[in-house]
């Protein structure tokens, strides 16, 4: 790990401590950087804001496995790593998605999970020679599924994660199957 990525998972942690204990919006840049001994300006030397920090903790903390997951037959792991890391971080994520000045983390959120749909829906689409003449499936496609399963995530963690991530996998994976038949 190189010094810029441990000066930043420094001040995450101490961001993701006081969320625990406090509202996000009444943490300010000084409490963040008293609790890591550094002076204020190192926050500034890495991060804009706190939304820049909270979207860098997100990405950071998810990018790891899930890029390297976002092939088609590996994207069932990609989904249940991704629950598993939303429900253990539950209470974080549900003060961020409810606080209404950090509004902008749902369509980041949102702009991340079609990132890694459309890297799965392209690798499906390669893989079972579909749309060659038609690539307007392969958005469309991209689309409903990201923007629903982003949405539906969204609001898993506002309910608190009330079907564990194990059960909430579960009901993806089906409802994902799920086809309509004419």
């Amino acid at each position: 790990m190189n010094q810029q990525n441990a000066t930043k998972e420094i001040i995450a942690y101490s961001f993701k401590y006081l969320a625990r204990e406090k509202d996000i919006d009444k943490i300010s840049i000084t409490d963040i950087m008293d609790q890591t001994d550094f002076r204020r300006q190192t926050f500034y030397d890495h991060f804009d804001d706190k939304y820049d920090l909270i979207t860098w903790i997100f990405s950071y903390e998810t990018s790891k496995l899930i890029q390297s997951l976002t092939v088609w037959e590996k994207w069932q792991e990609g989904l249940l790593y991704l629950l598993n890391y939303l429900e253990e971080n539950s209470n974080y994520y549900k003060k961020v998605f409810s606080n209404m000045k950090f509004d902008s983390f749902k369509d980041y959120f949102a702009y991340y999970i079609r990132q890694i749909v459309q890297k799965v829906v392209n690798d499906y689409f390669r893989i079972h020679v579909i749309s060659n003449n038609n690539p307007a499936i392969i958005v469309t496609t991209t689309d409903f599924y990201a923007y629903g399963l982003s949405e539906m995530l969204y609001r898993w963690v506002l309910g608190g994660c009330e079907l564990n991530s194990e059960k909430y996998y579960k009901l993806l994976i089906q409802v994902i199957g799920y086809r309509i038949q004419p």
